[in-house]
């Protein structure tokens, strides 16, 4: 899969915020980027789709060691890893 071009931080987070809201998870009110992935409903069946997702839309794929509650808590943790593991390694 060819690598897609990943956005600024900050229009990532909001992207995640849509695509959890609208494909992934019943999401409440006030749902940011700061919100607790856990809290809204992120188990390990949604997670499973949250990967997959994250592969078409982005094309990156994560380890099973990155799957963490830490790297998992918020969307906004969650961007900061996709952004880590799209860079092109030296």
């Amino acid at each position: 899969m060819a690598a897609q071009r990943i956005p600024a931080l900050h229009l990532l987070e909001q992207q995640l915020v849509c695509l959890i809201r609208e494909r992934l998870l019943d999401t409440p009110a006030g749902f940011n980027a700061d919100s607790n992935l856990y809290e809204a409903g992120l188990d390990s069946m949604a997670l499973m789709q949250l990967l997959i997702l994250l592969e078409r839309e982005y094309g990156v794929v994560l380890p099973d060691s990155e799957l963490t509650h830490q790297n998992f808590g918020t969307t906004r943790q969650l961007a900061k890893l996709i952004q880590a593991r799209s860079e092109p390694e030296p």
